[in-house]
């Protein structure tokens, strides 16, 4: 027996004469000039329609305006990485003026400042301004590991309608580019940014052209998470990340925090909870962001000598996890809490747990 499917594949149903002749005569009948002529005229109208409410709307002009802006941000900074300084050299360069003696000043201007920057480690606060016939920038650096926070304070003294350009970059190391984070709005705001790669941070700041400017700025920098031992700092530390283990074998994957026995360990992070008992880290207690402990950080307390928490439970920062102790193989150490971090790997905890930074006094 044949294959019905290919007999389908192969049948060809003849179209009636009538059909055929009906299908030519609309492909060959010209569109119809008035037709035409109705469909300009509708377009036409529609567009007249929205230059009109573009015009007597200012609600929908704004709208419209605001779009077009948030476009224009989008792509610059968040697509191509430009600060708002970049985007001002773009319209120089449109403008046929960065070609300019000017014009090379003020595109130079970071470089020339960034050959001396001030360095604003720790606490900084500076008021300072800029007039408008000079053509300079100002620029305010510091080294940050990964895990500090940067904190910034950054406001307008003076009443000019004048553009103060002003980005927070970062130049990982090893590399000369620098690169832009965010830009800085002078809002008087206290604004946060926590250093997930280690490098060199700065805050950029130039007016436009023939512009007079006044400004307020203050910075911190420090630790991005509360202590995980109460009571304890940075001098209970007593073995650092990365040293050598069972001769060399493998590395300390974590920070030794010398407390005594029984002082509570607390959540770094509002978080889940999962306990466990390991011949290495003894009673330990896993806390992550997630209920299933991926896509966030996960923070590793061990050598505890109890738990506060069952595995599963949901907890807030500062909450009591366990106490410490030496369990484990630190049976034969004096009593610590190996509180260790994992975010694609082991990652030194040390510049999460500095003191958290304060803006110094005004």
């Amino acid at each position: 027996m044949s294959d019905p499917s290919k007999e389908t594949d192969s049948e060809q149903t003849p179209e009636p004469d009538n059909v055929q002749t009906e299908y030519e005569s609309v492909e060959q009948s010209p569109v119809n000039p008035k037709k035409r002529s109705i469909r300009a005229w509708l377009l036409f109208g529609l567009l007249a329609l929205l230059v009109v409410l573009l015009t007597v709307r200012d609600d929908l002009r704004q709208n419209a305006a605001e779009s077009s802006e948030n476009a224009v941000r989008y792509v610059a900074f968040d697509m191509l990485g430009w600060s708002p300084r970049d985007l001002f050299i773009w319209r120089l360069r449109v403008a046929g003026l960065l070609d300019s003696p000017l014009g090379q000043r003020w595109a130079e201007a970071v470089d020339r400042a960034a050959e001396q920057p001030v360095q604003a480690v720790g606490q900084y606060r500076t008021t300072a301004s800029f007039a408008s016939d000079e053509v300079e920038a100002h620029v305010y650096q510091v080294r940050l590991e990964r895990g500090e926070k940067l904190i910034w304070q950054f406001s307008r003294l003076d009443t000019s309608e004048s553009r103060l350009y002003a980005s927070l970059e970062r130049r990982e190391q090893n590399t000369q580019a620098w690169s832009t984070v965010t830009d800085l709005d002078a809002d008087d705001a206290t604004n946060s940014q926590v250093v997930s790669k280690a490098g060199d941070y700065r805050i950029v700041l130039q007016p436009e052209l023939f512009a007079n400017a006044e400004y307020s700025l203050a910075m911190a920098n420090g630790g991005s998470l509360p202590f995980p031992v109460e009571g304890a700092g940075q001098r209970d530390i007593g073995s650092p990340f990365g040293v050598d283990r069972d001769g060399g074998a493998r590395k300390h994957h974590g920070v030794d925090i010398f407390a005594e026995k029984g002082t509570p360990v607390t959540a770094v992070i509002d978080g889940y909870v999962r306990t466990g008992t390991g011949a290495r880290g003894g009673e330990h207690v896993w806390l992550s962001g997630s209920m299933i402990g991926f896509g966030s950080a996960r923070y590793y307390y061990a050598h505890l000598d109890s738990f506060a928490v069952e595995s599963g439970d949901r907890v807030k920062k500062g909450d009591i996890l366990g106490y410490v102790g030496n369990t484990g193989n630190a049976i034969t150490t004096p009593p610590h809490l190996h509180f260790g971090i994992y975010s694609g790997g082991p990652v030194d905890p040390a510049p999460f747990l500095k003191p958290e930074p304060v803006l110094p006094d005004s």
